[in-house]
């Protein structure tokens, strides 16, 4: 049985709508907790419901709540206040109709993918073999980057009524900015065709940070990045044709190269520490963490977008069964119909009913619908009979 259900939104649902309008229609919905974004990252989106704006096109890299600058002092990145939020701190307004409602509330965070603070702390990013900065993504283990990160989650744990903070984007981003159901950044191309292992040694990260610890942990950084960025220029060098004398898998890389497997555990560790640093800072004022399975994290999310029946009542039972005794498990549905390429998209009322129950069925702790702003209405108020279906508890 499940004892909570979230829903995603945006901060401008809320204004566009009306806050009571989207607080009250989740609330009759059956949903417990609202997840709104508190710091979001760049997006043009499209929204089928929204009374003010079909096409938005965001603000990049900034938050929606009015920040404690004393917060961030430990690092030269500040965040930057959205324009709809200089006036109002729409994110307080939100919380307190939430609380008023009786519903809970969670920060929906992204930490590390910020091109408009990597653009302007080039030195904090992700830099590939090459020494080209990848802004859209700050290094985890770079010092500025992680004083940001701690600061966002402070902040947010200590001056709002946040039950959870989930945390979006708080490990090593990939070089390319889209994903496998969205555009990626700007017109972003290429003009060279990479196979997987190519675009793997692309994403490894060589920023100052990440060489100087890694080495001082014994790993031979600088032979490994001469060889990472020898294999591209060879690649790159003999396109279109490959060259029959590089290796074709990452495997195969790294059996040439075992310093990899070194790097890839700094990596890991790095990830895993930063983590730690930040439930620190949310701990101590009774704020959860939500987000991939790490010992730091008190709720584990596992996303089940696009995937039928049978695979949400796989992926959730795996999920469960490698929970540690004090974590929670939430596993997050995609609403809305993105299109036949984007897997098995829930296109009828009986489809949510059923994505549900097998949520519910298998070890759940709370489900996710993600999102409010981006699914048709009429997708939106199937929640309400998957979540009448005797599923909660």
């Amino acid at each position: 049985m499940l004892k909570a259900a979230v829903l995603f939104c945006y901060p401008w649902d809320f204004r566009d709508e009306g806050v009571e309008t989207v607080v009250h229609r989740a609330r009759d919905l059956g949903i417990t907790h609202i997840a709104v974004a508190t710091s979001y990252h760049a997006g043009f989106f499209f929204h089928p419901h929204n009374p003010k704006q079909r096409v938005h096109l965001l603000e990049d890299g900034v938050v929606y709540f009015h920040p404690d600058e004393a917060c961030y002092a430990e690092g030269p990145i500040r965040p930057v206040v959205a324009a709809m939020s200089r006036e109002n701190d729409w994110i307080r307004v939100i919380g307190d109709a939430v609380t008023r409602a009786g519903m809970k509330l969670m920060a929906w965070t992204v930490l590390l993918h910020n091109t408009r603070l990597g653009l302007a702390h080039p030195e904090a990013t992700i830099q590939n073999a090459f020494g080209d900065s990848h802004p859209h993504a700050l290094s985890p283990a770079h010092p500025a980057s992680v004083a940001w990160a701690k600061g966002l989650v402070r902040d947010l744990a200590e001056h709002y009524g946040f039950e959870s903070i989930f945390l979006e984007a708080p490990n090593y981003r990939n070089r390319a900015h889209g994903g496998t159901w969205v555009t990626g950044h700007h017109h972003e191309r290429m003009g060279i065709h990479f196979r997987p292992l190519e675009m793997a040694l692309l994403d490894l990260s060589f920023n100052t940070a990440d060489m100087e610890q890694a080495a001082s942990a014994g790993v031979d950084v600088d032979t490994l990045r001469s060889a990472v960025r020898d294999h591209l220029l060879c690649y790159m060098d003999e396109a279109p044709d490959v060259p029959a004398k590089l290796p074709e898998t990452i495997e195969q890389f790294t059996d040439r190269h075992p310093a990899l497997v070194d790097y890839q555990i700094h990596f890991r560790r790095t990830g895993a520490a930063l983590l730690a640093a930040l439930r620190d800072q949310a701990q101590p004022h009774g704020v959860g963490l939500v987000g991939s399975a790490d010992p730091s994290i008190d709720i584990v999310m596992a996303g089940v977008y696009g995937q039928s029946r049978d695979r949400i009542a796989q992926v959730t039972q795996a999920a469960r069964a490698v929970l540690l005794s004090s974590q929670q498990l939430m596993v997050a549905v995609r609403i809305g119909f993105y299109g036949p390429d984007t897997g098995s998209p829930i296109v009828t009322e009986a489809q949510m009913i059923e994505a549900t129950r097998a949520i519910a069925d298998h070890g759940a702790d709370m489900i996710a619908y993600y999102n409010y702003a981006e699914a048709p209405m009429r997708c939106v108020n199937w929640i309400k009979p998957a979540l009448s279906s005797g599923v909660m508890g």
